[in-house]
């Protein structure tokens, strides 16, 4: 039922067959990827067709941590949506509403992509985050640039804003 309203097609990003139970994402199986990779270099390796080495998973996670905190303006917005809107629908807003913050975006010049992405998806797990607290009623919770992308997530979502958040390894 999930894959019902997903078309169908070829890709070298990610190949399914879902009656033998394959994932792949850039051939790689995804077994492979749960059990040896981080979240940050499954998405180093979906933009780039391959797994970073260490100097380019470095950049690639120093520039998530730098681009996590949204402008200020960005958070009136979420003032705007009713106390039960749903997280996801807040998000897609949101996330649209970046484009004003973020005129550049309009660009076909391939480092400007390339930062782009990185913007979207630092700053997705924080408009995520945003959301669950803003629907729960939860004041705000910034980025701890100390945090890797997960743990960073699960700190915005459910940390009191009170207490020091510590992470479960599991």
């Amino acid at each position: 039922p999930g894959y019902g309203n997903t078309g169908s097609c070829t890709s070298s990003i990610t190949f399914v067959d879902g009656e033998k139970g394959i994932l792949r994402y850039r051939g790689y199986p995804i077994e492979q990827l749960a059990e040896h990779a981080n979240f940050t270099e499954v998405c180093y390796l979906l933009i780039h067709g391959k797994l970073p080495n260490t100097n380019e998973r470095k950049v690639f996670s120093d520039n998530l941590k730098k681009h996590a905190n949204l402008h200020e303006d960005v958070k009136r917005f979420f003032d705007g949506f009713p106390l039960n809107a749903h997280p996801m629908a807040i998000l897609s807003s949101m996330v649209t509403t970046l484009s004003a913050f973020h005129p550049e975006s309009e660009s076909e010049d391939e480092n400007i992509i390339d930062s782009n992405i990185i913007k979207i998806l630092a700053k997705v797990k924080t408009i995520a985050a945003y959301s669950y607290r803003k629907y729960n009623g939860l004041p705000f919770i910034y980025p701890d640039q100390e945090l890797n992308y997960v743990e960073n997530f699960l700190h915005m979502m459910f940390s009191d804003s009170q207490e020091e958040f510590h992470t479960d390894p599991v």
